[in-house]
């Protein structure tokens, strides 16, 4: 498995423009296994109300049969939970909280996207990337204050940018690097799947829920095919 994945990620160096046909085969139960085994034991469920301790009881059958549904396409998204969580400014975040199998298959995806996208994305891009974050960047942007004339530094924040997000796009966005249908169709299901807040199922028509596994990946693929130059 790491093989393929390092192969991925090697073609995807070689050539910027190579399209992946074929990688969904890559999506096994060993790895949803793994991604079980990591995930935070008192996180808080789904819509679907599964805790870990509760899959954990027969987690080897559980994954089995999520695996062979994924393969026969019969495996279906549930719908998200919302929640808020306070925000500095003294608002609300909401945050979308997927269902357990959910996010075992969202993150086994993120990894193989990873093996991809990790290829294209810029050097001066740390958010939600493997090995990085806010203490390397802030870092970068000592070095490049303490050795580069610096007259001014700018802040920039975009408001609500996982919710406004154009899927329409972003799907295309991907489509330039992973031409796979099973992946794509998984990828449609997940920002489209609507959110249920105090009992109603809400559906909105743009944006990825914050709080999937999946949306930090696609929030930056966006960010990045948009970018000037």
């Amino acid at each position: 498995m790491c093989t393929d994945i390092n192969r991925i990620a090697e073609l995807a160096k070689e050539d910027p423009n190579q399209q992946f046909f074929s990688i969904a085969h890559l999506i096994t139960g060993e790895k949803m296994y793994a991604a079980f085994r990591n995930l935070r034991k008192d996180a808080s469920a789904g819509s679907d109300g599964v805790t870990y301790e509760q899959y954990e009881a027969n987690a080897e059958e559980n994954i089995r049969q999520l695996h062979q549904r994924l393969k026969e396409g019969k495996y279906q998204v549930q719908p998200l939970r919302r929640v808020y969580i306070p925000k500095e400014d003294g608002k609300q975040r909401p945050i979308s909280i997927p269902a357990l199998e959910d996010k075992l298959v969202q993150k086994v995806v993120v990894d193989l996207l990873n093996a991809i996208y990790e290829q294209d994305f810029l050097g001066c891009s740390y958010g939600f990337r493997p090995g990085r974050g806010q203490h390397q960047a802030l870092d970068e942007v000592r070095r490049v204050i303490c050795t580069r004339p610096t007259g001014w530094t700018l802040e920039i924040d975009i408001r609500s940018y996982f919710d406004k997000i154009v899927r329409e796009i972003l799907v295309e966005m991907i489509e330039k690097r992973v031409s796979d249908g099973s992946v794509l169709r998984l990828i449609e299901k997940w920002i489209k799947v609507g959110v249920i807040e105090e009992g109603r199922l809400l559906v909105s028509e743009t944006g990825t829920g914050q709080g999937q596994p999946i949306s930090p990946l696609l929030a930056n693929i966006f960010l990045h095919y948009s970018a000037p130059g």
